[in-house]
C-alpha cells in the first residue's frame, strides 16, 4: 500500500481526481485501488510482493489523465510516461495500438468478403501468408463486423472492427463521430509478453512525433494486408507511408537464439526425435546409421526428384537468422542450450516429454 501510494503521488493521480477507491484486481493481484470509476488502477498481491505493482489504464482512463492533468498545470504525456517507467525500471506487460480510419474505402464487410475470395492476404512480419485458421470473424445479423488474427495468448493479436456499429448509441462517447461519418474501422494490435516488454525500450527517448510514427508501425509491419500478388492494398500501404520506416523492434520478429532453439525443441521433444528413436529400436546401430547418410544425401540435392522440398519462406528465414546474429555459434551451443530448456520445461510441469 504504501508504495502504490508513493505511485499515486509521483503521477498525481488524487490531484487530478480526488481520493482513491478499494477496486478489483486483476489477474494475479489481490490488491487495488482505483480512480476515475476503475479505468486507472493500481494492483498488487500482499503475498507475492516481487510481483511488483502494476499500473492499469484503459484508454478513456488515459486520455482523462492526460487532459485533466493539463488542466492543472501537469506535462502528462505518453512520452513522459515512458521516461517515468524506465526511470522505475518498469515495462510494459500489455500495450493496446489503435488506428482509426474514418471515412476509408474500406470496411470491415468488404474487407471479410475479399478475405475469403483471396483478393486480400494478411501476411507475418516474415512475409508469410497466414492460413484462414489464424483468422476468426464476429458480427450480427449476418453482417461481419470484427476479424480477428492470432491467438489471443500470443504476443500479438489484431483485431480490425467497425467502430461506427460500436459508437452509434446515444450514451456512447463518440456518439457525435459515429453519426458523422460515412464509415468508421478501427486497427488495433495488441502486444503482450515479449513484444510489450521491448517496446518500453524502443521508445524511451522518443519525441511524440517519433512515437505516433513507432506505434503505426508495430501494427502494420507486423501484419501485411496485400492483395493477391502481395503488394500492400492502398490502406495498408498510405499506413506505411505514416509509419515512416519506424516500428520494426526484435521482438516483432523472431529472435534468431529462440527461434532456433524452438525448431530444435521441437526435433528433439516431438515427432522427428521419436522417428529415430523408433529406427534405432527396430534396425539397431546400422539402421541409425543408415539413416543419417539417407538424410544427408537427402537435403544435399534440394528440390530435385526424391529429395528435400525447400519451403516458400526458408530464404527470408535465413536472411532473418543471419542479420539478427551475424556472429553464429557453434551449433553444439543451441543443442545444449535446448536439452537445458526442455529439462526446465519437464521439472516445472512434473511431466515426461510429449507425444509424439
Amino acid at each position: 500500500m504504501n508504495t502504490a501510494l508513493q505511485l499515486d503521488k509521483d503521477l498525481k493521480l488524487s490531484e487530478i481526481f480526488g481520493d482513491s477507491d478499494k477496486a478489483k484486481a486483476l489477474n494475479y493481484y489481490s490488491e487495488a485501488i482505483g480512480y476515475y470509476d476503475g479505468k486507472i488502477k493500481i494492483m498488487w498481491n500482499e503475498k507475492k510482493k516481487t510481483q511488483g505493482l502494476l499500473l492499469y489504464f484503459s484508454a478513456t482512463g488515459f486520455k482523462a489523465w492526460q487532459n485533466l492533468g493539463q488542466l492543472r498545470g501537469y506535462d502528462l504525456s505518453f512520452t513522459n510516461l515512458i521516461t517515468f517507467m524506465v526511470n522505475k525500471k518498469a515495462r510494459f506487460t500489455r500495450l493496446d495500438v489503435a488506428i482509426d480510419v474514418i471515412d476509408g474505402n474500406l470496411t470491415v464487410n468488404k474487407l471479410h468478403e475479399q478475405l475469403q475470395n483471396k483478393k486480400i492476404l494478411i501476411l507475418d512480419s516474415l512475409k508469410r501468408v497466414l492460413s484462414a485458421k489464424h483468422q476468426k470473424f464476429f458480427g450480427a445479423n449476418k453482417i461481419i463486423t470484427g476479424i480477428t488474427c492470432g491467438a489471443r495468448s500470443s504476443d500479438n493479436f489484431l483485431r480490425v472492427y467497425d467502430k461506427k456499429i460500436e459508437q452509434n448509441k446515444v450514451n456512447a462517447p463518440y456518439f457525435d463521430l459515429a453519426q458523422q461519418s460515412d464509415s468508421w474501422i478501427r486497427i488495433e494490435g495488441e502486444f503482450k509478453h515479449d513484444a510489450a516488454h521491448a517496446i518500453l525500450e524502443d521508445l524511451n527517448g522518443k519525441v511524440q512525433a517519433e512515437v505516433s510514427q513507432k506505434l503505426i508501425g508495430y501494427v502494420v509491419k507486423r501484419w501485411l494486408f496485400t492483395d493477391s500478388e502481395r503488394k500492400l492494398i492502398p490502406l495498408w500501404q498510405k499506413l506505411t507511408d505514416l509509419a515512416n520506416g519506424a516500428g520494426t523492434i526484435p521482438p516483432l520478429m523472431p529472435k534468431f537464439t529462440d527461434r532456433l532453439v524452438q525448431e530444435l525443441k521441437w526435433f528433439l521433444v516431438g515427432g522427428a526425435a521419436g522417428v529415430f528413436y523408433r529406427v534405432a529400436q527396430l534396425f539397431g546401430e546400422v539402421g541409425k546409421a543408415d539413416f543419417l547418410l539417407f538424410m544427408f544425401e537427402y537435403v544435399a540435392k534440394p528440390n530435385q526428384k526424391n529429395h528435400y522440398a525447400i519451403p516458400s519462406n526458408m530464404a527470408q528465414d535465413l536472411d532473418l537468422i543471419r542479420n539478427q546474429h551475424p556472429n553464429i555459434e557453434t551449433i553444439n551451443y543451441y543443442l545444449n542450450r535446448t536439452v537445458s530448456e526442455i529439462e526446465k520445461e519437464k521439472k516445472a510441469n512434473h511431466t515426461g516429454q510429449s507425444n509424439d
